[in-house]
């Protein structure tokens, strides 16, 4: 916080700053930042770009030492440090915190913020121990919001130590720290907040998403937690969309859209109302927003989109792929000339997630376009990496495409298994409509193989079918053994049971699919 020493040598009112910026309210920070003298005024607007993330701006303005007094000094090694330490100059940065640091103590105002990005600068450098320990010297604070603060630290050392579920654990009480602050940082809630509900989009952890939406509903929105505010809205819309609520999920996409800090998120929104129309049969509909996203991506820069939004265009390749590969092929190009990593916050630790959501996006429009080798492969690592985090309906959807890629049953069944606890979403509808119908799609087998299951059904011995069509005993054999991993059987006899069973045309399912 601003020390009261440095704001009062002017018309400042620091009690009226310290209420905007814990409210977020950014443009009444630097409103009364106008009325500010010398270094106190440069001090209010470092303190508001940090939270921006204008990091160059504070660079700029804290570049010569104040000739003021000692806590003026701590104060500019503090805020350059953090800002250095966040733009990747990490031995400069953590000297200057760590000079701040050998002249003060936890009575000291700026103590816990120096506390705070040393231990920050150490979890961007993988320095996990250090971090952890930052963080726990934190929780030793009277105030809350330094708790919370603290909290959150640590949910990030938990997320690079794999620990999931203690990472939602010290979220949760990130939010608990908050909420019993007297004047809850309403910044550091709102970000504990996306990243829970982020989680709660992945996991199956319905009493947290609950909370998630309480906290959402009751938090005061400022302009200055747009970001904050559109990102969570994106999320318990996904939220309702695995619910099976998709009324309630179109309308939170179309509200994103309109929170929407770029036109590169905008279009990302019209992306998932468009796959969630696809996945609901609403095809009219599903080709209306993915038109729309199209021409919004023409015309849109890919190089000024640094986060998440970039894959937008794997979304975009994603869905051209059913019906016009050659711009599926376009956008799959485009994304590869992109410079680095989606999620910057995750490209930190090479985050595995990362590579799995890619891959998916990836081996969907590969399969289609026909590339199956390689789009099975990409699928098949999707699939183990979310198993690995648990991140179970994205696993089901794995699953699904390589069941339709490679036509093994025992696809289904491991979908089966991964969306069990979303059984209303649409996905739960795809499976069941994979499992109870057998989908075993005759027509999409090759005529070779189709020749030896028609004589299998015959009662014919391998022998005999490879007499028949005049191939080795070997080829037959291996043949053979491919449809039993296809129908997911052990034996002739249970392919020949398995045929028993209704088939679905694949015209009829797809036809189902348009109404």
């Amino acid at each position: 916080m601003l020390n009261t020493a440095i704001a009062t040598r002017s018309g400042f009112d620091a009690e009226q700053f310290e209420e905007a910026f814990s409210a977020a309210d950014f443009d009444r920070c630097r409103e009364l930042a106008d009325h500010a003298d010398g270094f106190e005024a440069v001090l209010a607007s470092a303190r508001v770009a940090i939270r921006q993330r204008r990091y160059m701006d504070i660079i700029g303005a804290l570049s010569e030492p104040p000739k003021d007094s000692r806590e003026c000094k701590i104060a500019r090694d503090v805020m350059l440090g953090a800002a250095l330490g966040l733009t990747r100059d990490y031995v400069s940065g953590r000297r200057l915190i760590e000079r701040a640091i050998k002249e003060m103590s936890p009575a000291d105002a700026w103590y816990f913020d120096a506390v705070h990005y040393r231990g920050l600068i150490a979890w961007m450098t993988q320095q996990h121990g250090e971090a952890e320990a930052s963080a726990n010297e934190q929780l030793s604070s009277v105030n809350p919001n330094n708790r919370g603060r603290a909290r959150i630290l640590l949910s990030w050392v938990a997320l690079r130590r794999g620990e999931i579920l203690r990472q939602v654990d010290e979220l949760q009480r990130a939010l608990d720290e908050f909420e019993i602050a007297p004047t809850p940082d309403q910044y550091l809630k709102a970000n504990a907040l996306v990243t829970l509900a982020l989680l709660c989009r992945e996991l199956p952890l319905r009493e947290v998403g609950e909370r998630v939406r309480c906290v959402f509903e009751a938090i005061p929105w400022t302009s200055g937690l747009q970001l904050e505010r559109f990102h969570v809205t994106r999320l318990v819309a996904g939220m309702d969309e695995l619910d099976g609520n998709e009324l309630a999920a179109f309308a939170g996409f179309r509200k994103a859209a309109r929170l929407a800090p770029s036109d590169h998120w905008s279009l990302l929104c019209s992306l998932d109302r468009a796959q969630l129309a696809r996945s609901t049969g609403e095809t009219v509909f599903a080709a209306e927003q993915l038109q729309e996203a199209h021409e919004v991506a023409q015309r849109v820069s890919w190089n000024d989109a640094i986060g998440e939004e970039r894959a937008a265009l794997l979304v975009l390749a994603e869905l051209f792929a059913f019906d016009e590969p050659a711009i599926a092929e376009q956008y799959l190009a485009r994304y590869r000339t992109l410079s680095s990593s989606i999620i910057p916050i995750l490209s930190y630790g090479t985050d595995p997630r990362v590579k799995g959501f890619e891959s998916y996006s990836q081996g969907v429009a590969w399969v289609r376009i026909g590339d199956s080798d390689e789009g099975k492969e990409a699928l098949a690592e999707a699939w183990s990496i979310f198993e690995d985090f648990n991140y179970a309906w994205r696993a089901a959807l794995c699953a699904l495409a390589l069941f339709d890629a490679t036509h093994d049953r025992r696809w289904i069944t491991r979908a089966a298994g991964k969306i069990d606890p979303w059984p209303h979403s649409w996905i739960a509808r795809r499976v069941a409509e994979a499992t109870n119908t057998t989908t075993l799609r005759l027509d999409r087998i090759p005529p070779a193989k189709r020749q030896v299951l028609d004589l299998v059904r015959a009662g014919r011995r391998n022998s005999e079918i490879a007499t028949a069509l005049g191939r080795s005993p070997n080829t037959v054999r291996n043949q053979l053994s491919e449809l039993f991993q296809t129908f997911n059987v052990k034996s002739r006899a249970e392919l020949v049971a398995a045929l028993s069973k209704p088939v679905v045309p694949l015209a009829l399912v797809q036809s189902r699919r348009k109404r």
